[in-house]
């Protein structure tokens, strides 16, 4: 059992590393709005990571070229990566079953929203309210006890 789980594991592995060096869409048609969603968002914590890096590579006291190389090199290295990755079988069948999903929900009115925010809200502060004369009776009591 524990072969079968490795085994998978590599296969898995294999086919995103062989997914990384192909130049063909898989199903472009389906799934677009989440996995462009997708890619923009790993792409977007690439950048703030190369932000990042290169503040700390600044702090370092290396050259600009260095400073600015390695983040755009990080940049273009997560793109690729996360461009390709959208189209590895197994995460875009996902992401097109996610799309397909998200397609059944039933999203509420704006009234809805707002009744349900409401009810949520006045149930939150109620039992702070109740939290906090517990406390404060609790607390009384254990002064008076000498506890506290």
């Amino acid at each position: 059992m524990l072969q079968a789980a490795s085994k998978r594991k590599t296969t898995v592995l294999g086919v995103i590393i062989s997914e990384l060096f192909r130049t063909t869409l898989y199903k472009r048609t389906q799934g677009r709005v989440v996995r462009q969603s997708t890619f923009a968002a790993i792409l977007a914590m690439g950048i703030f990571a190369a932000w990042r890096l290169e503040g700390t590579l600044g702090s370092w006291g290396f050259d600009t070229e260095v400073r600015l190389g390695i983040p755009i090199l990080l940049v273009a290295a997560v793109g690729w990566f996360a461009y390709r990755l959208m189209n590895v079988p197994v995460v875009a069948d996902f992401l097109i079953a996610v799309e397909a999903e998200m397609r059944k929900v039933t999203w509420p009115t704006k009234n809805e929203l707002i009744r349900s925010c409401v009810v949520v809200l006045v149930t939150m502060f109620s039992l702070a309210f109740c939290l906090t004369i517990y406390d404060f009776v609790w607390a009384t009591f254990l002064r008076w006890l000498g506890v506290l």
